[in-house]
């Protein structure tokens, strides 16, 4: 049973990853995470530096996105072109809305809008992602599960 999880979840991962990348921000704009020194830097961050800042690995999110806004107390919207999906596997496919939105702090990304996997012929929403040390702590519906930090260091591509 493991085994079937662990795409579902792979791609809640990185649906919700994807949502936190897409949510980079100006210094001016971020109360940036406690690894961040905003006077080290005078460019605006990219989407992957930003989740990397709040402690997610850059393969959340996948490639592609437009433009995003972040706003002082972590909420986060991300815009692609279009909706973006692509496979984790045979089994499981994930889906990203063109307008993905939640909120990010250190660690954690809460009440996730427009990022779901289909399991079967059912989609359920991906609503949160922890950091739990080594691992992505996904919830999609009422399951829960866990994945290593290392399936995540590349951005998917969408179809």
């Amino acid at each position: 049973m493991a085994k079937h999880f662990l795409p579902l979840f792979m791609a809640v991962a990185v649906a919700v990853a994807v949502s936190a990348i897409l949510v980079t921000a100006t210094a001016d704009d971020l109360a940036p995470a406690p690894t961040v020194d905003p006077g080290n830097s005078t460019a605006k961050p990219t989407a992957y530096e930003m989740l990397e800042r709040y402690g997610f690995p850059p393969g959340i999110l996948p490639a592609g996105a437009e433009s995003y806004d972040l706003g002082l107390d972590g909420s986060f919207q991300v815009n692609f072109p279009s909706d973006c999906s692509f496979r984790v596997s045979k089994q499981y496919k994930v889906n990203y809305s063109s307008r993905v939105a939640g909120n990010i702090q250190n660690g954690s990304i809460s009440g996730l809008e427009g990022v779901k996997v289909k399991i079967l012929f059912a989609w359920i929403n991906i609503r949160e992602v922890d950091l739990d040390g080594g691992e992505l702590r996904m919830q999609a519906g009422s399951v829960s599960k866990s994945f290593s930090l290392d399936n995540f260091s590349t951005s998917p591509q969408c179809n």
